[in-house]
């Protein structure tokens, strides 16, 4: 169900989801500028120093899969809110660990409230914008992830290279004390939910993932998300060796990327509201499964291997915007355990991905990446195409709002 505001109220409330997902995105990607000041100051190895990564990804990916049905039978608010504050605790305590013991639990820790907060807010954009519109809405959130990239680390790496990667992490938390207050003070209050969301947690699970349609869904974007850090985890050292591009310049690749991503979501998403989302997420999946694969096989020298990357990152944006704008209309009366299933599946993705592009690496060098790569896209396009009957989902909405009254008008507060 949709819930029926004005224009300038759900406006508002895109806003606020966009700061909650600008800090998601913030608190994830600042590791990578600042790891080797970390290893560093700590006394590890930069390889031992990732491991960070690594914690905050499993912590989420495991907490994700159980979030779901408490986001459903609490509501969207409480529990953005919640993991907002645990984000600020989190960071807070990283940016005072002595040891690294520590600064691996709190990176942890900021996992959970990202598990908790990413398929909430995810949630809700289903919850305030018809399906028709939910394109452009996700495109939105999704823009302001890559904001995160493209202006946020940037200046984080300045930060952490002029005075101090635990100042760094001090101004993050310090942003997401503010987000904290906007969301709590803003974002409107949840309705009663669906008796269905109030079923037991394990119950609720087993019953999107029973759903085929449902798990082939998240399947196939588990997938996009291997497909994805197959290649990104591994692209500074790429260019740096294949390109002899400059340590310094390293940095740019990721505002790339992120122009990529931004200039796609945001055409993507608006153009799967006029022809239908699944056809841009089959055409977006097939074109990043050719476009990697050029990538690392025949791009002649920096500039191509440039341009590449650009639109490969803009047609996976487009697929993002316009695959999470169709998981919201799954089992929409249990949205929040669909879309905590879905973040799980994009944090074990980026585990999958990372480890099989160093696979990849170790027995065919830079080479083998973009090949791996495409294969993944491929057998996401596949299960998308094959599984996933975007009718249906339109079909079931109309029934619904059919058979039901119009709920009722919900006032944003001042």
């Amino acid at each position: 169900m949709t819930l029926q505001l004005d224009r300038a109220e759900r406006n508002l409330i895109l806003a606020l989801l966009c700061v909650a997902s600008f800090a998601v995105v913030f608190n994830n990607l600042i590791i990578t500028p600042i790891l080797p000041d970390i290893s560093e100051d700590l006394g590890v190895r930069v390889a031992v120093a990732g491991l960070l990564v690594t914690v905050y990804a499993i912590v989420g990916g495991v907490a994700a899969i159980f979030s779901g049905p408490f986001i459903d039978r609490i509501g969207r608010k409480p529990i953005v809110v919640a993991g907002m504050s645990t984000l600020v605790v989190a960071t807070a305590l990283s940016a005072v660990s002595p040891h690294f013991v520590l600064l691996a639990a709190s990176r942890g820790l900021a996992g959970f409230g990202v598990a908790c907060l990413t398929p909430a807010v995810f949630s809700a954009v289903g919850d305030y914008f018809k399906y028709e519109e939910r394109g452009r809405a996700m495109s939105w959130v999704i823009s302001a992830n890559t904001s995160a990239s493209i202006l946020g680390v940037p200046a984080g790496a300045v930060i952490s290279g002029l005075l101090s990667w635990r100042l760094t992490f001090v101004l993050i938390a310090g942003l997401c004390l503010v987000f904290t207050w906007l969301l709590f003070r803003h974002l409107p209050s949840d309705p009663p939910r669906h008796s269905a969301a109030t079923r037991e947690g394990l119950r609720s699970i087993l019953e999107v993932l029973g759903d085929l349609q449902t798990s082939m869904a998240l399947f196939s974007n588990f997938l996009s998300t291997a497909y994805w850090f197959v290649f990104v985890t591994y692209m500074g050292a790429y260019f740096y060796d294949e390109f002899g591009l400059a340590k310094w310049a390293l940095g740019g690749l990721t505002m790339v990327m992120g122009l990529g991503v931004l200039l796609g979501s945001n055409i993507g998403g608006r153009l799967s509201d006029r022809i239908g989302k699944q056809p841009i997420i089959v055409w977006a999946s097939g074109f990043c499964a050719g476009l990697i694969l050029l990538e690392t096989t025949v791009a002649p020298n920096l500039v191509v291997a440039g341009v590449l990357l650009f639109l490969f990152a803009g047609f996976g944006g487009a697929r993002f915007a316009s695959a999470q704008a169709v998981m919201t209309q799954m089992s929409p009366h249990r949205r929040g355990t669909v879309m905590a299933l879905s973040a799980s599946g994009q944090q074990f993705g980026i585990v999958i991905g990372s480890g099989l592009g160093a696979a990849a690496l170790a027995l065919g060098g830079y080479v083998a990446l973009g090949p791996t790569s495409a294969l993944l896209a491929i057998a996401s396009l596949i299960t998308y195409a094959v599984f996933v009957d975007e009718g249906s989902l339109i079909s079931e909405e109309i029934a619904t709002s059919e058979a039901s009254p119009p709920p009722e008008r919900r006032e944003a507060p001042a």
